[in-house]
């Protein structure tokens, strides 16, 4: 098994309980660099593993082929951890680790534990509210979409689809003992939906 551990913005009580749980719990916590490693120390012996800065395609494969075959050595055998500033779902190299470890380790279960990621961190700090909508990027082309407060969720993907999206999932009620998540395409989702709801949108690759 694998868990992707959100170790948030940077400062130790920003960190969740459940991250700390979790880097105690693993058999071995890989990170990808040292502000990371720092973070991890209090609860475990990190390995740091190496994520060099660049650009070419095949090369970021073969050091992504390289390192999650390394945390596949112990993902087979028990619990591994791998570590990220941030939260591990947001522009993170977790996401791109993970693709790859189940590519050729597909037997290797794997799951997330969500952390203060850079948006709400950066609110915080600035002093802002983010009451409206608002547009996050990396300069890449706008691939998904977000809708919270998804109470009408079919009229809103129907939408979406309009502009290209044609992916979806529905959360109500994320994180909580009534948590339910619908995946699909327009025709799976509801009409109506608690308040507490977020809709992603992406198009097909």
């Amino acid at each position: 098994m694998l868990t992707g551990i959100s170790l948030g913005p940077g400062d130790p009580g920003l960190l969740t309980l459940k991250a700390a749980e979790a880097l105690k719990r693993c058999q071995k916590v890989f990170v990808p660099g040292e502000m990371a490693a720092e973070l991890s120390r209090p609860y475990c012996r990190p390995e740091t593993l190496k994520f060099p800065m660049v650009e070419d395609p095949a090369e970021l494969e073969a050091i992504w082929t390289k390192n999650a075959d390394i945390i596949a050595e112990v993902a087979l055998q028990g619990e591994a951890g791998f570590a990220c500033i941030g939260d591990v779902s947001t522009f993170s190299t977790f996401t791109h680790l993970s693709r790859v470890l189940l590519q050729r380790h597909p037997s290797v279960e794997v799951e997330t534990i969500a952390g203060v990621g850079a948006v709400p961190a950066l609110a915080s700090r600035f002093g802002i509210g983010l009451d409206k909508s608002f547009t996050v990027s990396d300069g890449s082309e706008v691939d998904m979409v977000i809708r919270m407060k998804a109470t009408r969720p079919r009229k809103m993907a129907e939408d979406l689809k309009q502009k290209g999206f044609d992916e979806f999932i529905l959360g109500i009620k994320l994180c909580t003992p009534e948590e339910k998540v619908i995946r699909g395409c327009l025709g799976d989702l509801p009409e109506k939906s608690d308040y507490f709801s977020v809709l992603y949108a992406r198009r097909k690759r």
